[in-house]
């Protein structure tokens, strides 16, 4: 039997070629990140309309608020997309899949580390309560309750390497807590699953025009190591 032939018999990615180039990079570590929440528009009562018992709840919410809901998210889902297809027989020969649209993953788990009034709960409430309205059930506008989230890849360094945004983002889901006799050191986590249409790149190298937004809590995240759980801390 002949031995198979190639213009380039040696292989090029040998193990000692790999771990030349492997040196000095700096690799992706998945407690390295961080989030942003926005808030909604929040529901509104107009047009002399029954007053709306959710309109204005979320103001009580500041942006140190906001900056310390964002700090406390122990664990998050990148966002996928996929192409859906479809066969294209047209043609002669084999068949071939053809590009027949776009399927963005429609929710991602966001899980917190709950402070003693649950206040990360709370805001989750009082941002469901925007999407409907409490004494009538009737449901609110689409735009009145969603908004963005914001993920960032960080290096060693904290700096942003890579970052998603959320569009038309809303709490779907508040999981349930389950309290138990349990050790005493352990910490209520908040589970909000995020839906949301669609999302972007952040990096303004990329193709496409949306901008990063930021609020004046979010101009400059430091993080104080010696307040985060574990999960933060920097690897040796």
């Amino acid at each position: 039997m002949a031995t198979a032939k190639f213009p380039e018999p040696k292989g090029e990615f040998s193990l000692s070629s790999m771990l030349a180039a492997a040196r000095g990079l700096d690799f992706a570590r998945p407690n390295r990140f961080e989030v942003h929440i926005f808030k909604p528009p929040g529901a509104h009562s107009s047009g002399g309309a029954t007053t709306n018992p959710a309109t204005g709840a979320l103001n009580k919410f500041t942006n140190e608020d906001m900056r310390s809901f964002s700090m406390r998210c122990e664990s998050i889902t990148m966002p996928f997309r996929a192409l859906t297809t479809i066969e294209d027989a047209n043609i002669y020969g084999p068949t071939r899949e053809i590009v027949s649209g776009i399927s963005y993953a429609g929710d991602i788990d966001l899980v917190f580390q709950s402070t003693g009034d649950l206040g990360e709960r709370v805001f989750f409430e009082e941002w469901q309560k925007q999407a409907f309205n409490e004494n009538t059930w009737n449901l609110n506008y689409h735009k009145d309750y969603v908004s963005e989230v914001q993920i960032f890849l960080l290096d060693m360094k904290d700096v942003r390497k890579y970052g998603v945004v959320l569009h038309e983002a809303y709490p779907k889901t508040l999981n349930g807590v389950d309290l138990t006799a349990g050790a005493a050191t352990e910490i209520i986590k908040t589970t909000v699953g995020m839906s949301f249409r669609w999302w972007q790149s952040l990096d303004e190298n990329a193709s496409g025009k949306w901008q990063v937004r930021q609020g004046p809590a979010h101009e400059i995240v430091q993080r104080n190591r010696n307040n985060l759980p574990p999960t933060f801390n920097t690897l040796g």
